[in-house]
């Protein structure tokens, strides 16, 4: 018996050992490595244009008067600064080490260490943000035919509850 459980252990071993998590130390390095920092900062401004896209099409083609123009205006720096806040590599430093621990093992992290070392690794980190803000440039265009199709069925949601509203106000005959 004693040396089936031996066999057991030492047959489950190398797959324990590769499902370790990740050490803290690996995450950390990892992320210096994919410069994570410095999506942040693209991902920043993006985010002020998303905000800004969105208050103006809230409006719905409203031309704000100057003093809600004011208010608009300070709403977004507010909501801005609070985004920047946010937004830290030491605020999310935290959550990007648990995140890793969570689903990658020490295995994969190492591997991927590795690989942002090497030439073609550190190419793509020195690419992805101009990547990233060329998706970013290219999705209102690539997303317009979806979001006329989005409006066409928000406006028939709205007239379909109108219509069970009006259908609900009226007695029955």
């Amino acid at each position: 018996m004693k040396r089936l459980v031996l066999m057991l252990v030492l047959v489950l071993l190398p797959f324990m050992a590769q499902a370790a998590a990740p050490s803290q130390q690996s995450v950390e390095q990892l992320l210096t490595l994919l410069q994570a920092e410095k999506i942040l900062d693209v991902v920043k401004p993006q985010l002020n244009s998303t905000m800004k896209a969105s208050m103006e099409q809230a409006l719905q083609g409203r031309k704000p008067s100057p003093e809600e123009q004011q208010v608009i205006d300070s709403y977004r720096a507010k909501l801005s600064q609070v985004m920047a806040d946010q937004l830290t590599m030491a605020r999310l430093q935290p959550l990007y080490v648990q995140l890793y621990t969570q689903y990658f093992t020490q295995e994969e992290v190492d591997g991927l260490i590795a690989f942002y070392q090497s030439p073609a690794g550190r190419s793509m980190v020195v690419k992805m943000p101009q990547l990233m803000q060329g998706l970013m440039a290219a999705l209102p265009a690539f997303m317009a035919p979806a979001l006329e199709q989005i409006r066409t069925l928000s406006q028939q949601m709205a007239k379909d509850l109108q219509a069970l509203k009006t259908k609900a106000a009226t007695p029955n005959s």
